[in-house]
């Protein structure tokens, strides 16, 4: 079960519950064809907002569409963000769905493309919807005090959620079609694709209204919903990959012309956060995991949490996180089996420096076997199997629910990551590092060595006078060893424009490490096209949207 903030989750579950249990009325996207579907009835939707529990409920479904195997649980989180230069799918064959996907051999009719499609487009019609139904209700205007507060920030998560879900799309997909009203039976769906730096620009006012509404984490409850800083955190990083270099419809990869402003943004957001006083890296890293594992909530470090919770394990509403980016458990260990299929590259673990307590957390190097005893694997080719981490079976417990699902929330955002989109914002604005610069990344650094976090220790920090571009490399080194197998490293390094030359260089240090390591990413990577996901086939199916043009190459 949850640890201190469950009383609060299973409401918000029971809420998930019920709006899914309408959804398919109020809000009915196609599991097909999302965009060219007519909604079946338009029931409640003028009715259903009688009151602010009902708000309530429309805006945790908002949220809902995170909490599935087919987003966040296991397509978004995991699936789309290998293969890398730290990390790749077992096996160097086309054999499975994920392996197809990581190995970068997708077309548009893989499955997982359009399940992560139309539920982002399903929680943004989610979000239209209450972005124009609360307004309308009598308490918004002229309710208690409590009311009005309420209903101001479930209209403010949804604007940040509908500019969440928007810029995922755009991170996976590119151009892609915007609609900011809720869906009626009459609207012409067939759409066409929007400029991503318009609905950036769309993104970042969605969320820049919210944050005045929404409060800090010290002003709510202990649960996942979102914070002050949590927003302003995702702002910071959607501004960043907007002012970063995207794969565009001309098959080049370009960043727009006015970037830094983009990065301007993130600098501010990232100075208010760590103004605040709101948010601190834990002294251990490795509780950080720890406490996911024991699904133990803490606002301090983790700012954005999916949440995920079925109560007697089955798949709704719950995640693969610890089984499938886990170390290897053989099935009847007391911990729970781990089928393990995301594997770390050895010379990635290789690469932590003498004293960097983060290499053992973050890449765990035995297997659980059927008795429950910790296996070293360190002869052979076993390096070839290690694994993330951060979310080992041993570490969650015994007697799981269910043999694949847990109730382990993805972290969406670290107050780490904060520091080090700080570093980088002030890096890139300033052309250079500045002493703020140096101060961030080098808190992530002393946290790393077990050093006192505000106290300048030359046998850790970074050396000074570094220039532009080696403090921008120290920051990507830095990301990678400290953020690893959370979501973003494949993200990070195509914003850097060097996804390809890491790939290839990668499998070039590996195969002189070992001759025949299996890792293929290298080879089947093609610049200017795997940047960025093919829109579903199902988009031009049945009625040819004339709008819709595939990204580049496919």
């Amino acid at each position: 079960m949850k640890k201190y903030l469950q009383p609060q989750f299973k409401n918000i579950a029971k809420s998930i519950i019920r709006i899914m249990l309408i959804g398919s009325v109020l809000i009915s996207p196609s599991c097909k064809k999302w965009l060219n579907e007519k909604p079946q009835s338009q029931f409640a939707a003028s009715t259903f907002f009688a009151n602010e529990n009902e708000a309530y409920m429309a805006t945790m479904g908002v949220y809902e569409v995170m909490s599935s195997t087919q987003t966040y649980g296991f397509n978004i989180s995991m699936v789309f963000d290998i293969d890398t230069d730290i990390a790749q799918m077992s096996g160097a064959d086309f054999s499975n769905d994920p392996r197809v996907i990581a190995h970068y051999g997708v077309t548009p009719v893989h499955g997982y493309l359009l399940q992560a499609w139309s539920m982002l487009y399903k929680g943004i019609d989610r979000a239209n919807l209450v972005i124009q139904q609360v307004p309308q209700m009598s308490q918004f205007a002229s309710g208690t005090a409590t009311e009005k507060t309420d209903l101001k920030r479930m209209l403010a998560e949804a604007k940040f959620l509908r500019g969440f879900y928007y810029a995922e799309l755009v991170r996976l997909f590119g151009d892609v079609p915007m609609k900011l009203k809720p869906t009626q039976a009459s609207d012409d769906l067939q759409l066409p694709r929007t400029d991503r730096m318009v609905v950036y620009t769309q993104v970042i006012k969605d969320m820049t209204e919210a944050i005045d509404d929404i409060p800090w984490a010290s002003q709510k409850a202990s649960d996942e919903r979102l914070s002050k800083g949590a927003v302003k955190g995702i702002l910071a990083r959607v501004a960043l990959f907007a002012g970063g270099y995207s794969l565009r419809q001309n098959g080049q990869m370009e960043r727009p012309a006015n970037y830094k402003d983009y990065y301007n943004i993130a600098l501010q957001q990232t100075k208010d956060v760590m103004a605040s006083g709101e948010h601190i890296l834990n002294a251990s890293y490795e509780q950080i995991f720890r406490n996911q594992c024991k699904l133990v909530f803490e606002p301090k470090e983790s700012m954005f949490e999916v949440a995920f919770y079925n109560s007697s394990g089955a798949s709704a509403n719950s995640s693969w996180i610890g089984t499938w980016n886990a170390p290897i458990a053989d099935a009847g260990n007391p911990y729970g089996r781990a089928n393990s299929f995301y594997k770390t590259t050895t010379l990635f673990q290789k690469s932590y420096q003498a004293g960097d307590l983060r290499r053992d957390v973050a890449v765990c190097t035995y297997k659980i076997d059927a008795k429950g005893n910790q296996v070293p694997l360190t002869t052979g080719r076993q390096d070839e199997t290690w694994s993330p981490g951060k979310w080992r079976r041993d570490w969650q417990g015994s007697s799981p629910k269910d043999l694949n699902n847990t109730d382990i929330n993805w972290c969406v955002l670290r107050y780490a990551d904060i520091l080090l989109m700080r570093a980088e914002a002030e890096n890139e604005i300033n052309e250079g590092p500045s002493p703020d610069a140096y101060n961030a990344i080098n808190m992530v650094r002393r946290r790393a060595y077990g050093k006192p976090l505000t106290s300048a220790d030359a046998t850790v920090d970074l050396p000074a006078g570094l220039n532009k571009s080696t403090f921008l490399d120290r920051i990507k080194q830095e990301r990678a060893w400290e953020l690893c197998f959370e979501g973003m490293r494949k993200a990070d390094l195509i914003r850097w424009n060097i996804l390809g030359s890491s790939l290839r260089s990668t499998q070039t240090a590996l195969k002189a490490y070992r001759s025949n390591y299996a890792y293929v990413a290298g080879t089947n990577f093609m610049d200017n096209k795997h940047e960025l996901y093919p829109i579903p086939a199902a988009e031009f199916d049945v009625d040819h949207n004339p709008g819709f043009k595939q990204n580049p190459n496919y």
